[in-house]
């Protein structure tokens, strides 16, 4: 039987983190009216390609508020965002990287090893 839903697990750096009754309800309240993780993920990446509505970027706020780690994720997204923007400024000054043939054989070997454990 799958662990049943906690919005806000042990060891969250979250603002709300289920210290007092009312706030362990506050919090089951927003997990209730928030997407949950996964499903925060998956619009932040749609907010890459397109502009979110109002609403989602208010139950988003709101998830923030009792999972820091998706708000870090979303900063992360943002600094990724700003960085590639500027990044064919830079494109002319770097060096072109080619990687040795002996590298590329050794990465191809870790993923068939990984990929023939995960069968």
């Amino acid at each position: 039987m799958p662990e049943p839903y906690n919005p806000s697990p042990l060891g969250n750096p979250s603002l709300l983190k289920r210290r007092s009754w009312p706030e362990t309800q506050l919090v089951k309240f927003i997990g209730r009216h928030t997407p949950k993780c996964t499903e925060v993920v998956r619009i932040l990446s749609q907010g890459m390609d397109q502009k979110l509505t109002l609403k989602t970027r208010l139950l988003l706020n709101m998830h923030y508020l009792i999972c820091r780690w998706c708000q870090r994720y979303s900063e992360h997204l943002r600094y990724l965002r700003k960085f590639s923007r500027r990044f064919p400024e830079q494109i002319s000054t770097l060096d072109v990287f080619t990687m040795p043939a002996s590298a590329k054989d050794r990465i191809k070997r870790k993923v068939g090893e990984s990929a023939g454990k995960t069968l």
